[in-house]
């Protein structure tokens, strides 16, 4: 940010001061009680991934559903920071460290890579929103393991219509999903063990979709680290401790 932006900027903030992205008190990007919204991490069994069970920061509903909502389609670009920590959080405490630690000489790389969203979807934010998350993600796996940690946009979503928290069930979700979510032909999963990120986990068929697309490609898929989960009629499980 150069002088003349960070000038302008600081005096938007002194016109236009703004509000918590969850509950609009003033002066925050997102206030502590919101903050701690996200920090009840609760995890649901997957056998898809090799941990057995993926893992979201918070319910997406009340101030949590606003504040991704205000992030992710309405271009809260300051939520980045705030949103990125607190992934970086849940990765620490669900034991994804310990488990690339114990294993990473046996695959050629590690992956952080961002669950895809739609062109239409993309040209509609004006950017892809998930890129900060799954980099600052990627830099803290690497200090806390010592070993490489790459960002790697390895997925494609073609020809998806609609926004996906707006389909209803988990069989109408595949079916919107089926044979549009690939792996880029500039990309190899052989041997690497990777990390899926993802906002908002609805049904889940999102999901598994690039799951099971990474896992026919030749990759271990770790786990899935989410923003949000909605139970949609389904009890999570108990919240995990923190480590």
């Amino acid at each position: 940010m150069n002088s003349m932006t960070r000038a302008c900027s600081q005096v938007v903030d002194l016109l236009f001061p703004r509000g918590c992205a969850g509950c609009d008190s003033p002066d925050d990007v997102l206030c502590e009680d919101c903050m701690a919204l996200f920090s009840r991490s609760s995890a649901q069994t997957f056998d898809g991934v090799a941990m057995g069970s993926w893992f979201a920061c918070g319910w997406y509903r009340g101030t949590v559903r606003q504040a991704v909502l205000a992030w992710k389609d309405h271009g809260d670009e300051e939520c980045d920071r705030p949103f990125s920590e607190t992934i970086c959080r849940l990765a620490e405490t669900s034991g994804v460290i310990d488990f690339i630690h114990d294993r990473q000489n046996s695959y050629r790389a590690v992956f952080v890579v961002p669950a895809p969203s739609s062109h239409a979807s993309m040209r509609r934010r004006g950017r892809r929103h998930m890129i900060p998350i799954v980099k600052r993600l990627a830099s803290f796996l690497q200090r806390q393991t010592g070993c490489k940690v790459t960002v790697c946009d390895a997925l494609e979503n073609k020809g998806v219509k609609g926004k996906s928290v707006q389909t209803k069930g988990a069989a109408q979700r595949s079916q919107r999903l089926k044979g549009h979510v690939s792996v880029r032909s500039s990309v190899s999963l052989q041997n690497t063990m990777v990390i899926l990120v993802d906002d908002i986990v609805t049904t889940g068929a999102t999901m598994r979709s690039c799951v099971e697309t990474m896992r026919k490609n030749g990759a271990t898929v770790i786990t899935v680290l989410a923003l949000a989960h909605t139970p949609a009629g389904k009890q999570m499980d108990e919240p995990m401790q923190a480590q």
